[in-house]
């Protein structure tokens, strides 16, 4: 792309505020697309400039996903004010076939039959640390009463503990890789770590600082211990909360609270307006989450019929997860979204083709 329609896309991103999120930053779909090759980005524009921008994965089948999958908590397209095409409409006009997302924004669109809707994670800091603990507090005073007592219980068997919100030794960011693909192991889900493209990612992620974006990795010790990290993306006023470890043998003092404990008041103290923990129901997040706003996930089918048999045979499975009963369409949904989780990260068919075995070999349905 030339420089000018670079900055037609961060003039669009900067437009509004509910792009504020670091996923929305050009720097991201840049970096990106210097580590896959099937990276593109379509500009939507009619007599008054551009009105949409959407950065896409383009997969065989003239399939698409988010730029980052399966790493793009937040996606969709980058649209102006009152825009009123629809994501299948904007597909369309880029000759795009439809996408699975997970993490996509619904922005101002009707429901989408084929997305699911849940809740992502906010913690609005907007008030300050002292309002926002506070009121914490009072929501959850058997919490944080307990985090009181792990407090004590470090104190006492570490001596001390030692917070870091921008650590940039080589040894942290390790340990936090290691860790992770633990998590994987023991798990049994797909190590989304181990593709050439994802190391080669987060090594530009480490190092890169742009107008708007950069990365920024937490990590709290006791004593000398690694205890827990976060690699995190952030924007001049979000961060977002991504990619997460602890030591396992270190659990019982929760290091992954105590170091979201330690971080927040320091994000206040950038000016950061909110930390993005994203969807789910881990305790941490419903602790120190005071907001929820819309995300959604699934499959935005386009307006043409798409005869690729992976696409046909997608359409067929997941017909089967709607009669299936109960239990049989719970597996088959699990199934699913393991499987494209593997075909999100694997850019290659060997590597879909391994990540299937392992699948297979070592997580039970």
């Amino acid at each position: 792309m030339s420089a000018e329609q670079w900055q037609i896309y961060a003039a669009l991103r900067d437009a509004r505020d509910i792009y504020d999120d670091p996923f929305f930053d050009p720097d991201f779909a840049r970096l990106v697309g210097e580590v896959r090759d099937d990276t593109r980005i379509g500009f939507a524009s009619d007599r008054d400039g551009v009105f949409a921008i959407w950065p896409l994965h383009i997969r065989p089948g003239n399939w698409a996903r988010s730029v980052g999958a399966p790493f793009s908590d937040w996606n969709g397209p980058i649209l102006a004010e009152n825009t009123e095409l629809s994501p299948q409409e904007i597909l369309a006009g880029f000759d795009v076939s439809g996408m699975t997302t997970q993490g996509f924004m619904p922005t101002s669109f009707k429901r989408n039959k084929g997305l699911e809707r849940v809740g992502a994670n906010l913690t609005d800091l907007s008030a300050g640390w002292d309002v926002f603990i506070d009121e914490q507090q009072k929501r959850w005073p058997k919490h944080f009463k307990k985090m009181r007592r792990l407090y004590r219980n470090v104190a006492r068997d570490f001596s001390d503990y030692t917070f870091v919100l921008n650590d940039c030794r080589d040894e942290s960011y390790q340990k936090l890789m290691e860790l992770k693909q633990d998590q994987f192991v023991r798990t049994g889900y797909h190590d989304v770590l181990k593709a050439p493209w994802t190391r080669a990612l987060f090594e530009r992620l480490r190092s890169y600082e742009g107008p708007r974006f950069r990365a920024q990795m937490a990590t709290i010790y006791y004593g000398d211990r690694f205890a827990a990290a976060e690699f995190n993306l952030m924007s001049d006023t979000v961060m977002h909360g991504w990619i997460t470890a602890f030591d396992q043998e270190l659990g019982k003092y929760s290091p992954g609270n105590m170091l979201v404990q330690e971080m927040i008041p320091e994000l206040c103290e950038l000016g950061i307006k909110t930390y993005d923990a994203g969807p789910g129901l881990d305790h941490y997040k419903r602790h120190y989450a005071n907001l929820q706003t819309p995300i959604e996930s699934g499959v935005i089918q386009g307006q043409t019929l798409n005869l690729n048999p992976s696409r046909v045979a997608g359409r067929a499975w997941k017909f089967g997860e709607q009669v299936m009963p109960g239990k049989a369409s719970a597996i088959m949904a699990r199934a699913r979204r393991r499987m494209d989780q593997i075909a999100s990260v694997e850019t290659t068919l060997s590597g879909v083709a391994g990540g299937i075995l392992h699948a297979l070999n070592h997580r039970q349905v």
